[in-house]
């Protein structure tokens, strides 16, 4: 459910970032380096949208088409690397749609969004059962996580999503998944096709 419209900076990747996880980046690009600058003096977020056709860098052939969902990221940490790229790892908040964006004169792209609830309701509940079988594979497949019977439904499959091998439109559709339901379904039939 939305709760109120923001202006956000967004950074258009190749990549699927969700509430509460994180993002290691290495920029080189100076609208980039300006970003992540402005937004550690603000301390403000910027959005982290999957781009769903065109490119990360250059504006050659115009901007890129982006998903109409993404997550809001705060600079966790950064560090110069080697040849003058910055490295920065971003930690996913919430999340937010897209209502509309257009590109700055430095080639940003600016939203205008909704921010959304972080996860779906958690008032959505489903069988014990099924909870204990999302800890189980996650335990499995990340040990140092340490999921128990607390650990929130929408934190569960987003961090088994982000350990398995699915492609972006697959991690995108978790991401804009409104209820509980439809994102443990879509977390157990990934986990049922990777046993087979």
């Amino acid at each position: 459910m939305a709760t109120d419209e923001a202006q956000l900076p967004l950074f258009p990747l190749r990549a699927v970032l969700y509430p509460g996880g994180e993002l290691p980046l290495r920029i080189f690009e100076a609208r980039y380096l300006d970003l992540v600058r402005w937004c550690l003096r603000h301390d403000r977020p910027f959005g982290v949208v999957l781009i769903t056709e065109g490119r990360e860098v250059g504006l050659e052939d115009g901007p890129p088409r982006i998903a109409g969902v993404g997550t809001t990221a705060r600079v966790a940490d950064a560090n110069v690397l080697a040849g003058g790229l910055l490295g920065v790892r971003a930690q996913g908040e919430s999340r937010f749609r897209v209502v509309s964006h257009q590109v700055d004169d430095r080639g940003l792209v600016q939203a205008r969004v909704e921010n959304l609830a972080a996860g779906p309701s958690s008032g959505d509940s489903i069988a014990a059962e099924r909870h204990e079988q999302l800890i189980a594979a996650l335990k499995r497949l990340e040990p140092t996580l340490c999921p128990d019977e607390s650990s929130e439904l929408t934190w569960l499959c987003c961090r088994l999503a982000e350990r398995l091998p699915l492609g972006l439109p697959a991690r995108q559709a978790l991401l804009e998944c409104e209820s509980v339901e439809a994102m443990v379904a879509h977390v157990e039939g990934w986990l049922a096709g990777a046993r087979r």
